[in-house]
């Protein structure tokens, strides 16, 4: 019996936009506050999906001692090197992570590079300093399923991520969404999808493609890169718009 060949990892499983007020963008001021928006090829539900670093670095920079890239996300959490960033937050659709933008010194060109995973069998482990205490878990019975424990204990831990000043503060637990919910919402507005960066074939009720498989096709870590103008003022924006340079 011939071996089952190795599942390929899908193109494009992530896709990374950087938003401003709604809108995605290519270029703003120094100062901004943005949104990194990760979305998978699949609408799978969000808890299966963690950004696990992130990364700023300039590109084409004429300093040696500026080159080194700048940690922004660190094991799930804010690293606190660079402006003001807020701890990932899942969305409905994704994971997104506020930042301030900033520019380095002899370059407004700027790239974010980001380590997405994507838990296939269960959704993915909190981030942060937990007590280890978190983890304990009353169980009715010695034959429950592992998944069905994993998944319990996930939804008593919640991310630790230290505060930051200026970043929302909501405690309040969010529901996440089924596939069928995100399905229909997709349906109700067709719209929704192109504005969330999700792919129209997912509005499809395909036979054979479970959210178990799409998990599986989508599962496993993912570096998504993303480039971004950082000019000094609302008339070097302008001027970039229009002619597509920087002054």
């Amino acid at each position: 019996m011939k071996p089952a060949e190795p599942t390929k990892p899908v193109k494009g499983a992530v896709s990374f936009d950087i938003f401003h007020n709604g809108q995605p963008v290519e270029a703003v001021v120094v100062g901004t506050k943005i949104m990194l928006s990760f979305a998978p090829l699949y609408a799978i539900p969000p808890e299966y999906m963690s950004v696990q670093e992130c990364q700023v670095e300039p590109i084409d920079s004429k300093y040696e001692w500026e080159r080194e890239p700048l940690p922004i996300i660190r094991e799930g959490c804010q690293a606190d090197l660079v402006g003001l960033v807020c701890p990932p937050k899942q969305s409905e659709f994704g994971v997104k992570v506020a930042v301030e933008s900033f520019r380095y010194q002899s370059t407004p060109h700027v790239q974010y590079s980001c380590l997405v995973r994507i838990c296939p069998f269960a959704p993915c482990p909190p981030v942060g300093p937990f007590p280890s205490s978190s983890f304990s878990i009353t169980r009715s019975g010695t034959d429950m399923h592992p998944v069905t424990v994993w998944i319990s204990m996930i939804r008593k831990i919640q991310a630790n991520c230290p505060p930051v000043d200026g970043c929302p503060r909501d405690k309040r637990s969010t529901r996440s969404l089924s596939l069928e919910e995100i399905r229909r919402a997709l349906e109700a507005d067709p719209k929704l999808a192109s504005q969330i960066g999700i792919s129209p074939h997912v509005l499809a009720n395909r036979p054979g493609h479970s959210v178990e498989s799409q998990l599986l096709a989508l599962g496993g870590d993912h570096t998504v890169k993303r480039r971004l103008v950082v000019v000094n003022s609302e008339d070097q924006l302008r001027y970039y718009v229009r002619t597509g340079d920087v002054p």
